[in-house]
């Protein structure tokens, strides 16, 4: 995308801007090196596959096994297939995939408890209970050739959180005897920060949440969220592995759309509307009807109003993760594989060896 500038302005703007990219090619050199990783998710695996096959991507995460209502972790059938021979899938032998355990709880076949903070209570509640919940998760882990575990376990209360980290730790030693990892999520929340993570996980932050379904319209992260969330991490002996997100939103009023950058693209195309780079988060914004030609607002929603998306490319995606390399985040993690322009994948993946 192009901005113009007044011709007399030009030249300055040039020097401007080659001073800053050398300034920045001599900072880098000195900063850790970020492997990328990403999600690959039940609903879209195909185009994920896909991306994944594409993609210079190091590290997969299979999204996600679930619970049942007795409380046990289980794989779907869609996801067996790439879990059992993963390189059959055209996931080279080279590719770390890890399987993510989400605590969704599947309580009949059209009803799921998202995000169930109950459900790690009961988990967590005793030794016992402790104990039986790792030996799950390590019989799950045999399912399947993976490289290790990732726990994406979400609203976790005040009490639960300290017994879900000392369980985490002993996971990991468990899993490191077995030459597997652990990958541990952190929501982006300033009270899990409060008292050190103990060694052993690999973490990974979450850094997408600023805008969403929750708030008004903006991107999903920017510099200044970045900055809060290194900030939180200060007191680490390491900062854990930053998580960006991909795609983005539509507002308009009374609902807000989830939508993938691929579906963004051709929406602001069909409708013929600008589409502007944001400073602060470099995500692109566009106005257009729900109504117009691509776009993807389901139909029963669909009313000729006019709707705000905000949305992230590979531009956007890359200049979010050179942030967050400045900042000492050792690895940058994508949400998620399915829905991304391919040369936006090739983009946001150049920087990172």
């Amino acid at each position: 995308m192009s901005f113009s500038q007044p011709a007399r302005l030009r030249g300055v703007c040039a020097r401007l801007v080659l001073a800053v990219v050398c300034l920045s090619a001599l900072l880098l050199q000195s900063l850790p090196a970020l492997a990328a990783a990403a999600w690959l998710v039940e609903w879209d695996m195909s185009n994920g596959l896909r991306e994944a096959r594409a993609a210079d991507i190091k590290n997969i995460m299979l999204f996600a096994a679930k619970f049942d209502a007795g409380d046990v972790p289980f794989l779907t059938p869609a996801l067996q297939g790439v879990a059992t021979n993963p390189v059959a899938q055209g996931l080279e032998p080279g590719r770390q995939v890890y399987l993510t355990v989400v605590n969704d709880r599947v309580e009949a076949p059209d009803k799921t408890s998202l995000k169930d903070a109950a459900l790690i209570t009961r988990l967590m509640a005793t030794p016992e209970s402790r104990a039986k919940h790792r030996e799950q998760l390590l019989a799950l882990l045999e399912s399947g050739s993976f490289a290790g575990l990732e726990l994406d376990y979400e609203r976790v209360s005040n009490e639960d959180w300290p017994k879900l980290l000392a369980f985490a730790q002993d996971l990991s030693v468990k899993l490191a005897a077995r030459g597997k990892r652990l990958r541990f999520l952190l929501e982006p929340k300033s009270k899990y920060f409060q008292t050190p993570l103990p060694e052993g996980p690999e973490y990974v932050l979450m850094a997408y949440n600023l805008y969403g379904g929750h708030s008004a319209p903006g991107p999903k992260t920017d510099g200044a969220f970045l900055l809060k969330l290194a900030e939180w991490c200060a007191r680490m002996p390491q900062k854990p592995g930053l998580a960006l997100a991909s795609g983005g939103f539509a507002w308009k009023k009374g609902k807000v759309f989830s939508l993938t950058e691929s579906r963004a693209a051709a929406w602001a195309e069909g409708a013929k509307a600008p589409v502007a780079r944001m400073p602060g988060s470099q995500a692109l914004r566009f106005v257009a009807a729900d109504d117009a030609p691509g776009s993807p607002v389901p139909a029963k929603d669909r009313t000729g109003a006019q709707c705000e998306v905000w949305f992230a490319d590979g531009e956007t995606l890359a200049y979010w993760a050179g942030i967050g390399r400045k900042l000492g985040f050792p690895s940058i993690s994508l949400w998620r594989l399915g829905g991304n322009v391919p040369a936006s994948l090739q983009t946001f993946t150049r920087d990172l060896p």
